[in-house]
């Protein structure tokens, strides 16, 4: 009698083992789906406007899709969170997002902290739900409605651009 119900709750075990290890499997494979599009060129570059305090950064992907219901609406690129809008030219498409800012240039700077009494302290940066190094973006693209991201690595970082 004890020798049956100990071996009813080993094959229990077993049988919850192998439904664990059979749906962690699934998950997995389900996570590295392949994006049904590929990227050619990738490359960003910092600015600085003729207007002083202006500075901004462009990134530019350029890629070639295999699907006519492809959507892109987002890159998430050095913190940042860029709503972009592809250009297509029928199965290449272009990704360019533009990030401008206006920083102060009348703060006050000294050893003595009364004197720079006044100045306003910086806004912090809302934080994208990725981790990534400098070169890396993620895409958000959607295939007939169904949202799903893409990580870009190799980015280049090319010169500055000066704007009159």
């Amino acid at each position: 009698m004890e020798d049956s119900k100990y071996l009813l709750r080993i094959c229990g075990m077993a049988t919850a083992m192998l439904l664990l290890l059979s749906t962690a499997g699934c998950k997995s494979t389900m996570a590295q789906k392949k994006a049904p599009f590929s990227i050619s060129e990738k490359s960003y570059h910092e600015w600085i406007g003729g207007k002083e305090g202006t500075r901004g950064k462009t990134i530019t992907l350029k890629g070639y899709t295999q699907t006519l219901n492809l959507s892109i609406s987002k890159i998430f690129f050095q913190n940042h969170e860029y709503d972009v809008v592809p250009r297509f030219n029928g199965n290449d498409f272009v990704l360019s997002a533009t990030m401008s800012e206006f920083y102060q240039t009348d703060k006050v700077m000294s050893g003595d902290p009364r004197a720079e009494y006044g100045n306003k302290p910086p806004e912090l940066q809302k934080k994208i739900p990725f981790d990534l190094e400098d070169d890396e973006a993620v895409i958000l693209y959607s295939v007939n409605g169904q949202e799903s991201y893409h990580k870009v690595s190799g980015i280049k970082k090319a010169d500055t651009v000066y704007r009159p």
